[in-house]
């Protein structure tokens, strides 16, 4: 249903682009321009953005739901339209390359000096510049059904080998010991990073990262004694946790509904489902990722990383704004506003942040510092979900998943299609009278396709100015 409609407006837009040319191009008078600041989720505009703008009322911020991706940013850049503030969640210094000459150096603000180093210098370039500061981060690993495991009289894992017993322990009450959504790209890197956080952590993992992070170092595959470990390590997890073929085609909703039913003991997932679970009734508990020799390690990755358009060092006025913006977003009280249900940790020194009851037995990870923020980069999230759900279905080997996945990162990108190009740009910042261009041609559009008097749309869905460029079908979408 989602990509009918899609098409749907692809379509409708592609349709009318001449229309929308000929309207013509209107000018806005100038005046002074607000701080803009492009947020990664509908969920900020909530309390976040409010918060920030009562902190600081003389300074006109502008709020636009922008997405969850560095190439739309990456297109604005290309159209000088990039915000004067980003915040984004997929995230990884390998896919943010292309905009480092357009983002601010903030590697001498207080702000990043706030960062524990273990964790900046997964921001750091090659050049020792820092564009990108991370804020309070969600926590991922194995939710077990505590319940469950009382019922039955099965202890709970406290390591690999414990947690392999427990799956065969339940399979003999037709239960699985574990499931997971490996139909999504997310869960399918998350648990092959999961699984080795202990050797990624390690001096020879941190040196590979930075490797394959540095845009100047042309191989940026993987690396040939880590990782063939990590696949080799995913092999022995699917035979050990009973994953079945079938199991690529499970999603969200079919996982939740299975923990909850009593018919999974274990899943994977986010401190924010165990809070959920917990609300429903079900004690659940997050665990660990269990690695070799006794590690365990969480899986974190930042609420959303936030970066600076260094435009801004041309008007000192806008600068001192922005960084007043910025400190704001990263104080103790904006995290913690972040952090209303409890449920992240904090990668800032001084920053408190505490966790609800129901997930108080991670402590000890966070106060060892085993936490790894996980390689986000879109070629690892799309070579995780093929070479993970193949060596599922039985496809591929560990080694063949090992090959699959590296000839993916080194693979040449081709540039997507142009699928509509408009003469004529239109702007998303209000008027005067509180009416934005872009939104209004936006809506007579499908309004004019659909050949309706009237057309009724939240608002999210008319963020960002219409610009007068190329479009992909994928900038397209997030139009």
């Amino acid at each position: 249903m989602k990509n009918s409609i899609f098409n749907k407006i692809i379509s409708a837009v592609i349709a009318l682009a001449a229309a929308l040319s000929l309207s013509g191009c209107s000018i806005t008078p100038e005046k002074e321009e607000p701080i803009t600041v492009y947020l990664w989720d509908i969920s900020l505009i909530d309390s976040y953005a409010p918060y920030i703008q009562s902190k600081l009322p003389d300074i006109e911020i502008e709020f636009v739901i922008g997405n969850n991706d560095l190439d739309f940013y990456k297109f604005l850049n290309d159209n000088g339209e990039l915000p004067d503030i980003i915040t984004n969640r997929r995230f990884s210094l390998h896919d943010a390359a292309e905009l480092q000459s357009q983002l601010m150096d903030l590697s001498e603000t207080e702000e990043a000096g706030a960062v524990y180093l273990s964790y900046l210098s997964n921001y750091t370039n090659s050049d020792g510049t820092v564009n990108w500061l991370p804020l309070c981060g969600e926590t991922d690993g194995f939710i077990a059904n505590r319940g469950l495991f009382e019922q039955y009289d099965i202890p709970l894992p406290t390591d690999y080998d414990s947690f392999v017993s427990a799956c065969r322990e339940f399979e003999k009450h037709g239960i699985r010991g574990f499931v997971c959504d490996f139909g999504y790209d997310y869960s399918c890197m998350e648990i092959l990073q999961g699984l080795s956080i202990h050797e990624l952590s390690s001096k020879d993992g941190q040196s590979w990262r930075s490797r394959y992070e540095n845009p100047d170092i042309p191989d940026n595959g993987l690396d040939e004694e880590i990782w063939p470990r990590a696949f080799e390590r995913m092999e022995q997890f699917i035979a050990d946790a009973d994953i079945r073929p079938d199991d690529v085609k499970l999603y969200y909703d079919q996982v939740c509904n299975m923990f909850f039913n009593g018919e999974a003991a274990v899943i994977r997932g986010t401190g924010t489902q165990v809070l959920s679970m917990s609300e429903a009734g079900i004690d659940a508990v997050m665990l660990p990722y269990f690695g070799d020799n006794g590690s365990e390690w969480l899986l974190t990755y930042p609420s959303f990383h936030v970066a600076l358009n260094n435009d801004l060092s041309n008007d000192r006025s806008r600068l001192d704004k922005a960084l007043q913006i910025l400190d704001v977003m990263l104080s103790e009280e904006g995290q913690n506003v972040l952090a209303q249900k409890k449920d992240v940790v904090p990668y800032i020194e001084n920053i408190s942040l505490e966790l609800a009851d129901s997930l108080s037995n991670l402590q000890p990870y966070i106060d060892s510092n085993h936490l790894y923020i996980r390689l986000a980069s879109n070629d690892f999230f799309a070579a995780s979900r093929d070479t993970v759900q193949k060596m599922i279905t039985g496809e591929y080997t560990a080694e063949q998943a090992y090959e699959a996945f590296d000839a993916h990162l080194n693979a040449d990108k081709t540039a997507d299609d142009t699928a509509v190009s408009f003469s004529c740009g239109y702007s998303h910042t209000a008027s005067d009278s509180g009416s934005r261009e872009a939104s209004s041609v936006i809506a007579n559009t499908l309004r004019e396709y659909y050949d309706t008097d009237l057309l009724i749309a939240p608002s999210y869905c008319f963020t960002g100015p219409v610009i007068g460029s190329d479009y992909s079908a994928k900038m397209l979408g997030y139009m």
